[in-house]
């Protein structure tokens, strides 16, 4: 059943990543049981005025959302069950993570309280047939590695060609988010082919994030790391590929031109409104078809003159926490 947190992992799931808008196939949708939320500090800018007040309102305490914030916390619930239902009316494989362990929610308490699943899309990365658990910044979501691992890890087992591969710890550093990492962020990668497109920034993945990565993707993939100016948390805030040739664009983030691979292709470029509505968001379920957050009608217009279908969600009370489709969205298996 979709609402059900958990699901039985299907060994039969063809695991492997390869290009962004490949046919979805399989894909983890994140959960919002237990979600709770850090004391407040300043490295938390990405979440809005709102959502910032009632952190500091909490004091040193985690934020339980569905306690102090319980209609909005049931609205984010039943859409992240939509996009799911979406998913599987699509005929893609749907998983949801397990609830935390109670040992798992003090996990790197005493760096950063909380613990979150809304967003699989960013502690871990499916590159081909190589599944990365990554480093975020933010010490209260590194557990969420361990549910996901659960749903992965007999994929992987059962499939010889597949490999695990876990990042080096960060250093510990106060505030958690500081010091050299290395940090990298799924939010800040992207797939097309053998090529890796990675955001740097100073609030997400760091260059020794990324150096990490290049020492073990070359010379399979070549990586393109792409400087960003922080105003969003992720470089899919900025860029997302929709299909062969094609692609959405807020410039104005980038620290850069567009790499090589990419400075011929169509572009459709979107205001900084746009892109704060989450434009780049959202997720292909194949080179025809755009899962697009509800009311951009622009956007979605230029995507139709093209030849590509969007498929508006509500999924504001999602956003409400920082993230989008793409974010709630973690792809296990797609076509190369």
């Amino acid at each position: 059943m979709t609402g059900d947190i958990s699901c039985d992992v299907d060994e039969q799931t063809n695991f492997g990543a390869y290009t962004d808008f490949g046919r979805l196939r399989a894909a983890i949708v994140g959960s919002a049981d237990g979600l709770a939320l850090p004391p407040f500090n300043p490295t938390l800018h990405h979440y809005n005025d709102e959502v910032q007040t009632a952190l500091r309102r909490s004091g040193d305490q985690a934020l339980l959302v569905a306690e102090v914030m319980p209609e909005r916390w049931h609205k984010t619930v039943e859409q992240l069950d939509q996009l799911a239902a979406l998913y599987e009316s699509n005929g893609v494989q749907v998983y949801r993570p397990r609830p935390y362990s109670e040992e798992e929610t003090e996990y790197l308490a005493h760096l950063q309280p909380g613990h979150s699943l809304l967003y699989p899309a960013d502690p871990v990365y499916t590159l081909g047939k190589r599944y990365f658990e990554l480093n975020i910044r933010r010490a209260y979501r590194r557990k969420e590695v361990f549910p996901l691992r659960e749903i992965v890890a007999p994929m992987i087992s059962s499939d010889a060609e597949a490999s695990h591969v876990v990042m080096p710890a960060p250093q510990p550093f106060e505030p958690s988010s500081g010091g050299p990492g290395p940090y990298l962020e799924g939010g800040d990668m992207i797939c097309y082919q053998n090529h890796v497109f990675v955001g740097e920034s100073d609030i997400a993945s760091n260059r020794a994030g990324t150096d990490w990565l290049e020492s073990h993707i070359t010379p399979e993939y070549q990586m393109h790391r792409m400087p960003m100016k922080g105003t969003v948390l992720h470089l899919l805030g900025a860029m997302v590929l929709i299909r062969e040739g094609l692609l959405i664009l807020y410039r104005d983030e980038l620290n850069c031109d567009l790499p090589e691979p990419l400075k011929d292709w169509d572009v459709i470029e979107i205001s900084e409104a746009e892109a704060r509505a989450y434009a780049t968001v959202g997720v292909s379920l194949d080179d025809e078809r755009y899962i697009i957050p509800a009311g951009l009608h622009r956007v979605n217009e230029e995507l139709d003159r093209r030849g590509v279908q969007p498929i508006p969600i509500d999924f504001e009370h999602v956003g409400y926490w920082g993230g989008c489709v793409s974010c709630a969205t973690q792809a296990i298996s797609r076509d190369p």
